[in-house]
């Protein structure tokens, strides 16, 4: 599955790295992992990405603007804890936050529960005795993962929200850790851009789907990344099928994530983009040619309705989406007739 949500009862060290080794990231009280994103209406893809701490050492820039704020603030770091002093700073961050956020620090954290199964500690940024910026990092055994962080908004021009980061890997290096590890970024979306900064572009490796390891990051090239990859084989295949005359629809599917919302045990279709190659084949079936950038193969599947989508994705949320571009039923896989890196194949299975 390319996204999957766990729900462990409880986290060890080791199990935490083991988890953030395979390009998982915590939400709440679970565990999860996905590989693509959909942001108004655009899809992406999610590159987990992991600095290694062993040998690394951090440049001028960066050592200066530690020392500036340093000099500007108060920092203390040590186990997480919530009070009403940072959940009043939480709002303040979540009024001027674009996206949206869970109702309160408690939630975003621990899920509104009460026992914490995560190792997490924290850094508080004092100006005076004022609270004025927080983050949270999961310490493993070898490894360190940022959560979150928030700031005062009235504080931006000191870039706080990043300066916590720079203490959360030199608290990770000073604790002799051997991985720090910020969360995803997103190629052609650049919000989450600032995570590279942490290091040179050398200094940051990224998770590759098809090798399931840690590659340098600046090898990732526009063509490899994983939805942009998945846009050309199917491009290609359909001209393929266009020349053997068949017909093909390149459709986008705004509900890949099913796999995270889901109370249901089921197969469901999780790719962010594939073409629809039949019209329905009966009543409740589909046929469906999609590019698998894990396996660099085409898979030429069966696929079925799911009743159930009001329960996972409301109303509003689909019919936001053009239904000319999108596929907008959800559905689970059926059978799987054919898979083959050449197109040929796939043809034979039809």
């Amino acid at each position: 599955m390319f996204a999957e949500k766990h729900y462990p009862e409880g986290m060890i060290p080791e199990e935490l790295d083991a988890y953030l080794a395979r390009g998982w990231y915590r939400m709440g009280q679970t565990i999860f992992t996905t590989h693509f994103l959909c942001f108004g209406r655009a899809f992406y893809s999610a590159i987990w990405i992991r600095l290694p701490l062993r040998g690394y050492q951090f440049r001028k820039s960066l050592r200066k603007a530690l020392r500036r704020n340093e000099k500007r603030f108060q920092t203390r770091i040590g186990p997480a804890s919530l009070n009403q002093e940072k959940e009043l700073l939480y709002r303040r961050y979540k009024a001027s936050f674009p996206g949206i956020l869970a109702p309160s620090l408690k939630d975003s954290l621990m899920d509104g529960e009460e026992f914490n199964i995560y190792n997490t500690y924290e850094v508080a940024v004092y100006d005076q005795e004022e609270l004025v910026a927080l983050s949270f990092f999961d310490l493993g055994k070898n490894s360190a993962a940022s959560i979150m962080g928030i700031y005062d908004p009235s504080y931006s021009q000191y870039s706080l929200g990043f300066y916590t980061m720079l203490m959360e890997v030199e608290y990770s290096m000073q604790r002799g850790l051997l991985f720090f590890y910020p969360g995803y970024v997103v190629p052609g979306y650049n919000r989450f851009d600032y995570k590279l900064r942490i290091g040179k572009p050398e200094d940051i490796q990224y998770y590759d789907l098809r090798t399931t390891s840690w590659l340098p990051y600046p090898t990732l090239t526009p063509q490899e990344v994983p939805l942009r990859k998945m846009e050309i084989r199917l491009k290609e295949m359909q001209q393929f099928l266009i020349e053997n005359n068949l017909w093909s629809q390149q459709l986008y599917y705004p509900l890949f994530e099913a796999n995270l919302f889901g109370f249901w045990n089921a197969p469901y279709f999780d790719y962010p983009a594939f073409l629809l190659c039949s019209p329905r084949m009966n009543a409740n079936n589909y046929l469906m040619t999609v590019y698998d950038p894990r396996e660099d193969n085409y898979q030429l599947l069966r696929c079925s309705l799911f009743d159930d989508l009001q329960f996972y994705f409301n109303e509003a949320y689909t019919d936001s989406f053009d239904r000319n571009k999108h596929f907008l039923e959800l559905v689970v896989i059926e059978e799987v007739l054919a898979s083959s890196p050449r197109p040929m194949e796939i043809l034979q299975a039809f």
